[in-house]
């Protein structure tokens, strides 16, 4: 009788097929990764939160000028245009930097611009008109065109 051999063998993985596996791992790993943070939900606005501060040196000045009591106003015309039914001015409002108004503006606290004159303006605070005159336009010391005479014409 002959005798039958059986054989058995071996499976061991290959390191091909090892080396695909990690591979996929790591694709399936990086898919996920990015998947979970592109579609992560915005995080909610932050909320402004205010914090107490010491009272410094200036806010007894800013009490009289904000606070209860006549009303204070520091307003300075820089220039105007008017024309017969419009115009604009512009002003420096408490030694901000100038900027333009137009009639029924809010200049400050309870101060309106009421009227454009031709040379001033007139301001409301708290219901009383104040007029506050325009600077002067210096004239130019030569006269921008001139008439030219003729050689030998009297003057």
């Amino acid at each position: 009788m002959t005798a039958m051999r059986t054989m058995t063998i071996a499976t061991h993985p290959s390191a091909k097929y090892i080396v695909h596996a990690v591979g996929l791992l790591l694709v399936v790993a990086g898919v996920a990764t990015w998947a979970r943070v592109l579609y992560k939900p915005a995080p909610p606005a932050p909320v402004a939160r205010v914090q107490a501060t010491q009272a410094d040196a200036a806010a007894d000045v800013l009490a009289t000028w904000f606070g209860p009591g006549e009303l204070r106003a520091n307003i300075a015309v820089k220039g105007l245009i008017k024309s017969a039914d419009q115009g604009v001015v512009v002003l420096a409002v408490n030694d901000a930097p100038a900027r333009p108004y137009q009639v029924g503006e809010t200049l400050a606290r309870s101060v309106t611009l009421k009227a454009i004159e031709a040379d001033a303006v007139v301001i409301d605070k708290a219901g009383t008109a104040e007029r506050i005159a325009a600077p002067a336009i210096p004239q130019p010391a030569t006269p921008g065109i001139a008439r030219a005479t003729p050689a030998g014409a009297a003057r």
